[in-house]
């Protein structure tokens, strides 16, 4: 079956509020994580797929918001001689996780694809997309060709307890699948359960076919039916794609999951981006390290049927040396000071245009465009935003949570083995990262701890746990 479209499923300018202060200077969506903004690394993965010839952003975000975006994708393929085209769908109001697929369904189905995809646009993978597929075409040809209601991407946690505090979220926060272990058949779904069901989570990431429209039917003669008796509590626009959709699929026994085993995070809070940088930073760390080694018989490792693009949009990781400790992307436009002082990494990521002086110490942070960094400097656990300056033996940074990972099988009678310390930005809030809105300036010497400043602030002093409004 060919799969010639991908929807993302971009959320809106009335939420991300967890997001600030950075959403105040640009869409969450599009905030810079290591190299490219977030959504992005998504259409990346989606032009891995040559068959797919449209991709469209539903969201509640005015159109301005996407037109840079959309223009410089639009330029690409042009370059590239891509025949893949872009748009944005705005919806007349936030209308939930499903109710946008629903409105724009004639748009979707313009075409009659005979699968396509529905990705949420916050989430961060390595993205199965042509795994997926394969996936797909096995279950129809069991499925004795028969229309498949979807495939779901289930993300396999190996560790729940570890996973939930990577993700700064409590078990409530996820979408359960329990599937048949042989078939993959989805045989119940709970969204957010009070209690372990499963270890096996909604990745956001499905496959579906013009059957998702009859159960969105379906789901909006019972949210009519439910605002006409309680209109004060239920708004009959609001479609929700794991409530009223994806809990109500297994009763027709034509949905199967995808075991997906690879990286994977939610971006909600700031701290979340840090978390993304590194999991993304890992991630092109180990295909540039792959791309350097293969022959050129590497295409025959790619499934039967499906070709790689070459449009994709590849980051270039600096090379390891006595200022650089990998993974680092900094941007070609960016002045280095490389004194014997001056150590960048790991987990950086600098934008365009920005100045770091010598003698300047940057871990685990994000430092956006046209930044200055004054001289002899340490940056740690931090978001510098947008055109700001740091002075000379400045030190911004946020203390971040250690934990222990176990094992999960005991050795004999002994305690759980220790697998050793895991560093994790952002466990249970965000108040251990540092983060400089856009503007701000911070003069010599200064020492920002923990703390959150809003756009244009002009820092005189030390600040520690603290909001600057």
């Amino acid at each position: 079956m060919t799969t010639t479209k991908a929807v993302i499923m971009v959320g809106g300018g009335s939420r991300g509020t967890r997001f600030r202060p950075l959403s105040l200077d640009r869409a969450k969506i599009l905030f810079p994580i290591a190299g490219k903004p977030l959504l992005g690394h998504t259409v990346d993965a989606i032009l891995e797929i040559e068959s797919i010839k449209e991709i469209i952003l539903i969201g509640f975000y005015e159109p301005s918001v996407f037109t840079e975006f959309i223009s410089q994708f639009t330029a690409r393929m042009k370059y590239t001689k891509r025949d893949c085209t872009m748009r944005y769908l705005k919806e007349f109001k936030a209308l939930g996780t499903a109710g946008g697929l629903y409105y724009f369904r004639n748009e979707i189905m313009s075409g009659s694809p005979e699968s396509f995809f529905v990705i949420h646009g916050d989430i961060v993978c390595s993205f199965p997309l042509l795994k997926m597929i394969d996936f797909y075409d096995e279950k129809t040809r069991e499925n004795g060709s028969k229309k498949l209601d979807a495939v779901l991407m289930g993300v396999q946690v190996q560790n729940y307890d570890v996973f939930l505090a990577l993700n700064d979220r409590d078990q409530s926060s996820f979408g359960t699948i329990i599937s048949d272990p042989k078939s993959r058949r989805v045989v119940h779904y709970v969204e957010k359960p009070e209690t372990k069901m499963s270890e096996t989570i909604n990745g956001g990431v499905y496959m579906f076919n013009d059957m998702l429209f009859k159960r969105l039917s379906r789901a909006k003669i019972t949210k009519i039916t439910a605002a006409s008796t309680n209109p004060e509590y239920i708004d009959e626009d609001v479609i929700s794609m794991e409530e009223d959709i994806l809990e109500n699929l297994p009763e027709f026994g034509n949905t199967f999951v995808y075991p997906y085993t690879g990286i994977f995070a939610a971006l909600k809070t700031p701290s979340d981006a840090l978390y993304a940088n590194q999991l993304y930073l890992n991630e092109l760390q180990k295909k540039q390290k792959t791309l350097k080694s293969e022959l050129p018989s590497h295409l025959s490792a790619i499934p039967l049927g499906h070709k790689r693009s070459s449009t994709i949009d590849r980051v270039t990781l600096e090379k390891p040396s006595a200022t650089i400790i990998p993974p680092v992307f900094i941007h070609p436009s960016c002045t280095i000071d490389k004194d014997a002082g001056t150590k960048i990494g790991p987990y950086v990521s600098i934008g365009p245009g920005c100045k770091v002086e010598a003698g300047t110490r940057i871990s685990n942070s994000i430092i956006l465009h046209k930044c200055h960094i004054g001289g002899n400097s340490l940056i740690r656990n931090s978001i510098i935003s947008y055109g700001c300056k740091a002075g000379k033996w400045t030190r911004i940074e946020g203390t971040g949570v250690t934990i222990k990972k176990t094992a999960k099988k005991h050795a004999g009678p002994q305690k759980p083995v220790e697998l050793g310390d895991c560093q994790i930005i952002g466990i249970k809030d965000s108040g251990n990262i540092s983060i400089l809105g856009s503007g701000t300036n911070v003069d010599d010497d200064a020492y920002i701890l923990n703390s959150f400043i809003l756009p244009n602030k002009n820092i005189r002093h030390d600040i520690k746990y603290e909001i600057i409004m």
